[in-house]
């Protein structure tokens, strides 16, 4: 032995399995000397086997201490020098926390006879590469917000505008508190709680729509992208069957009567400051309310009418007929293109409010650019009903008009509704097929002399462009407007008086 250090006697050289041996012998006898003795190895500075009367033990020396590596018998010098190795970018890191473990697990793993790669692996298992959002949604298994990104990315371009936003919506309120769960971890119990929510926080039928969304989501990865979703394992979808909701739609069966679509109108002029804002409703608005009425359109699509898709008629000077493509329209897998003949005493009502003629729309908005929306209609009767709007700092804008549909005799209804009302108008006016042709509807089975009339009719329908039947449209639309007109007029004059 040569040098003493700390009390212990040290010898330095290239630790060999006979320093292995000698300690143990040393131990047996009795023989080490003083406090002990320590085995510096010159291949792997600081390394250290420290024997004392009962037992040795592999140390590692660094500049700020002593870390132990493992007992005497639990590694051979090879493992040591690597255990060594391992605890000195652990210091170098500062990882010496989870440190211990590691080595503890190393010489467990030596003790029991693993091979030196088994051991390593075990107690320093080489980290994974970092995996990115890029590669994760490429490669999964997605989390539950890949899947509803992706599938919004899939989904939004298939619908709508105006459902797209609302489809989001309503598939967002499921990402609160799962956005970074795997989509195979995700429960049954998991989304119950958010249809329950959703249910507490907003309403019974925003429930049903998010775990429509949901069920969606989760087919279209089952069906399509199961071993990336982390489903290919899944033998049945359960949340079809298991994910449900007792809420259902019930049909919306208001007809306003004539006399209640004029009074409104006649409201929406009278009252152009809804609360104590002072702000005024646009003349976009105001005409999209009156050409919804006029009309009879779904709102969604008029609102959209661009000016470049609107034209005089040529065979009735006056007329114009409003077009819109199948993209435009609504209603099953193959919508159709759609026109409607205007005549000149609607177009002169329209002409009444003044709206930006630069503008690309018929119904332009406030913001450049922008046409008014069915939301915006109908967000405007909620506001003629009297429903307050939240304000900025928690303030809310009141209604000192109260709800003018209640006060003057107007059962509520919304822009849809119309369409029920002008059918059954022009119903009675035994002009039912006109009134499928102007809605869009599929024509009725008639019967009698007005199915040999409208036969008559139809079989000039053949020269007119794109079969959109315009003059069949155009009776109906002359009767439809005259009365809603004469009705205003009345109303008008009663509120007045």
């Amino acid at each position: 032995m040569g040098e003493a250090r700390g009390g212990y006697e040290r010898e330095r050289a290239k630790l060999t399995a006979d320093h292995l041996k000698k300690a143990r012998r040393l131990i047996a006898a009795g023989a080490v000397p003083g406090r002990g003795c320590e085995f510096a190895d010159t291949e792997s500075p600081g390394l250290l086997l420290r024997v004392t009367r009962r037992s040795g033990t592999w140390l590692l020396k660094h500049r700020s201490g002593t870390v132990r590596l493992a007992d005497m018998d639990a590694l051979p010098v090879s493992a040591a020098r690597e255990a060594a190795e391992r605890a000195r970018v652990a210091v170098r890191e500062g990882r010496v926390g989870g440190l211990a473990v590691d080595l503890a697990t190393w010489e467990e793993a030596h003790r029991r006879g693993f091979s030196a790669e088994d051991a390593r692996d075990a107690a320093f298992p080489e980290p994974l590469p970092q995996q990115t959002d890029g590669d994760r949604r490429r490669d999964g298994p997605w989390n539950w917000a890949d899947l509803i990104d992706l599938f919004l990315a899939y989904k939004l371009p298939r619908l709508k505008s105006r459902w797209a936003v609302q489809f989001e919506r309503h598939l967002r309120r499921a990402e609160e508190g799962l956005a970074w769960r795997q989509v195979s971890a995700v429960t049954l119990e998991d989304l119950v709680r958010v249809r329950d929510r959703v249910a507490r926080e907003r309403t019974a039928s925003a429930a049903a729509d998010t775990v429509e969304a949901v069920r969606a989501a989760l087919d279209w990865a089952w069906t399509d992208h199961a071993p990336r979703a982390g489903l290919q394992h899944q033998p049945f979808p359960w949340w079809r069957e298991r994910l449900t909701t007792a809420w259902s739609s019930t049909p919306r069966e208001h007809t306003p009567t004539l006399e209640e679509l004029a009074r409104t109108l006649v409201l929406a002029e009278r009252h152009r400051a809804l609360g104590g804002t002072g702000k005024e409703t646009a003349d976009g608005l105001l005409a999209a309310l009156w050409a919804v009425v006029l009309t009879g359109q779904r709102a969604g699509a008029l609102t959209g009418t661009l000016r470049a898709t609107t034209r005089p008629w040529p065979d009735r000077p006056g007329w114009e007929v409003w077009t819109w493509t199948a993209v435009e329209m609504k209603g099953g897998k193959a919508p159709k293109p759609h026109a409607i003949p205007v005549p000149p005493e609607a177009l002169a009502v329209l002409a009444r409010f003044r709206t930006d003629p630069a503008s690309p729309f018929l119904f332009p908005s406030r913001v450049p650019n922008k046409s008014t929306t069915a939301v915006g209609l109908t967000q405007h009767l909620t506001r003629m009903q009297g429903k307050l709007k939240a304000a900025k700092q928690g303030g809310v804008t009141l209604r000192p008009e109260g709800d003018l549909f209640a006060s003057h005799g107007i059962r509520p209804w919304t822009p849809h509704d119309v369409r029920r009302t002008l059918s059954a108008f022009l119903d009675l006016e035994r002009l039912g097929g006109a009134a499928s042709a102007i809605l869009a509807h599929r024509p009725p089975v008639a019967r009698g002399e007005q199915a040999e009339r409208e036969l008559a009719q139809a079989i000039t329908l053949r020269h007119y462009l794109h079969t959109q039947r315009l003059e069949l449209k155009s009776e109906g639309m002359s009767a439809w407007t005259n009365a809603v007109l004469e009705a205003y007029a009345a109303e008008a004059a009663r509120l007045k008086a």
